[in-house]
């Protein structure tokens, strides 16, 4: 196999599957998939191995690794037929990672004979439970998340089950939203499954033993990766998430990572056994954040394919918070991943010290539902407010950004406001909040809400509001987030991390504060001009130039 030919097929491949992710979101209804792009696509072979993936959120990777095995079970290969689309939003089946993340997929069809399959994935707004939104880490089942699909015929030959579509809908409260996503994913599929099939008509005879040369090429260069990068031996970190969604009880997160020659085994088994909420972690949501992690470390540049997870070895006793039996609930997995992340590249930088970096401040989630009764509809405002991730060897920590295994945006203002009853009055990124250290981490934000109308209830997914991003190498952790409301008031209540259907009255203000990235380093060798820039920005204080930095001269600046 000729190896520029193998590019361009590889080349092909991922243009298909990014090309397929735009579409998805230029064709969305719902503000949480057009505007924040929650939201991947995938290219998928028949043995399920995957073969490109574009994702705005890593942790959408979890949701190929069983999917075609999955459908091929129900509904064998030779009973497929063009126009058939499944879908499916079960993690104990489909290896989905919660039950918003619903995952539309097709057969493609080349001259009459199936060749593997396209993928999207987008997370709906709602999709039924105990709670709007249908995420809170105070479940205590999967039952209580939402309506449960294992791989389901969603289109027949080309016509849509109005069964099937009517009995999804029906347990929506954002059904305005989901059926115009529902198109959408249908659309990004087509889409992908056209560009794949001009592929393989161009180059019928090279494109099979091309798709080998891909994966094999992608497990070489992490191997390769792995050799030059890594040194031999075993390394352990551990890290916390603030409580387990009902009690205060703090999740421990453990990992010994253990390097040999181009192989990387990754051993979860001292993390505690499963929760009995909703903060329990689906293993195919732990693969994706393995897989990322060892991506980041490596070379972001590597293709996502199975290629790369052969170089990788998990263990992961089922039965524990990272490998639950059902029926656990897992809709509050997001924030305890973030945090296994941070332990996992704690791990990954003792193996790599060039490479390390300080933990980060992961987003604080909220959802604000109720009746909107301008708009005469059920709203869900699903929203992450981005914190700051950790310092590094070679750089700060970003300000106010996604971490880890999400990459989605924040939600616009104007759509905000637009949308949904509700007015943001105060967005800004939090002084100090930012560990100190040679490299600073990234600072925290401030987001306040104003709540427009009658009857809003509020949900909420955190983590470091109890155990801050510690720092590295001498640096200092970043700052805690929190959710107050009326802040500054006679009325002022800080709340839990975790609480769902709480209710907020018309006038009140949500604050949120979202935590700090971990410094890196000793403060005191921060660079003079460095300290200077981050005092004339706004990132730290005077008192911190002078106390924690100890850049006295500030003073007669």
């Amino acid at each position: 196999m000729r190896i520029g030919l193998t590019e361009i097929i590889a080349s092909g491949l991922e243009s298909a599957a990014e090309e397929m992710n735009a579409s998805l979101i230029r064709t969305a209804y719902s503000p949480n998939i057009k505007e924040r792009g929650d939201c991947s696509t995938a290219i998928v072979d028949l043995s399920g191995r995957t073969l490109a993936l574009a994702t705005n959120a890593p942790a959408h990777l979890g949701s190929t690794l069983l999917l075609v095995p999955a459908v091929l079970q129900r509904f064998p290969l030779e009973t497929l037929r063009p126009g058939d689309v499944f879908f499916t939003n079960d993690p104990y089946i489909a290896g989905v990672t919660h039950l918003n993340d619903c995952t539309v997929c097709a057969p493609i069809f080349v001259k009459g004979r199936p060749v593997g399959f396209t993928a999207a994935v987008a997370h709906h707004s709602d999709v039924g439970g105990r709670v709007p939104g249908s995420e809170a880490g105070d479940s205590t089942s999967i039952f209580q998340e939402g309506i449960r699909f294992p791989p389901a015929k969603f289109c027949d030959a080309g016509e849509i089950r109005k069964d099937f579509w009517e009995t999804f809908l029906l347990n929506s409260r954002t059904p305005h939203f989901s059926e115009g996503d529902l198109y959408a994913q249908i659309a990004a599929n087509t889409r992908g499954a056209e560009r794949v099939n001009a592929l393989f008509c161009r180059y019928p005879d090279e494109i099979e033993d091309a798709i080998t040369a891909m994966l094999d090429a992608t497990e070489s260069r992490a191997r390769s990766a792995i050799r030059n990068l890594l040194r031999p031996g075993r390394y352990d970190a551990v890290d916390w998430v603030d409580e387990n969604g009902i009690t205060d009880e703090p999740i421990r997160l453990a990992v010994s990572v253990t390097v040999s020659d181009g192989a990387v085994e990754v051993d979860c088994s001292d993390c505690g056994p499963q929760l009995p909420t909703g903060k329990n972690i689906p293993f195919t949501h732990l693969m994706a954040t393995v897989y990322f992690c060892l991506k980041a470390v490596l070379d972001p540049t590597l293709p996502v394919n199975a290629g790369l997870y052969r170089a990788v070895r998990v263990i992961a006793p089922e039965g524990s918070v990272v490998n639950p039996r059902p029926p656990a609930a897992v809709s509050g997995r997001h924030q305890p991943s973030m945090i296994f992340a941070d332990a996992l590249l704690n791990a990954f930088g003792q193996a790599a010290p060039e490479r390390a970096m300080a933990a980060g401040g992961p987003a604080q989630g909220i959802i604000l539902s109720g009746f909107d009764l301008l708009r005469q509809r059920y709203f869900v405002d699903y929203e992450n407010c981005a914190g700051g991730s950790g310092g590094s060897s070679i750089r700060d920590g970003a300000n106010v950004t996604h971490l880890h295994m999400t990459n989605t945006s924040n939600l616009p203002i104007e759509v905000m406001e637009n949308e949904f009853p509700l007015r943001l009055e105060r967005y800004e990124m939090i002084t100090d909040s930012g560990g100190a250290g040679r490299q600073r981490g990234g600072l925290g934000v401030r987001r306040e809400i104003r709540i427009l109308g009658a009857g809003v209830k509020l949900a909420t997914r955190c983590a470091r509001q109890r155990f801050a991003a510690p720092g590295l190498s001498g640096g200092s952790p970043g700052s805690l987030g929190a959710y107050i409301v009326n802040p500054g008031t006679s009325e002022e209540r800080r709340l839990r991390p975790t609480v769902s259907e709480l209710p907020l009255a018309e006038g009140d203000l949500l604050c949120i504060l979202s935590p700090g990235g971990g410094g890196f380093g000793d403060p005191r060798e921060r660079l003079r001009d460095a300290v200077r820039e981050d005092l004339a920005n706004g990132m730290i204080s005077r008192e911190s130039a002078n106390k924690v930095y100890h850049c006295s001269l500030l003073d007669d600046e």
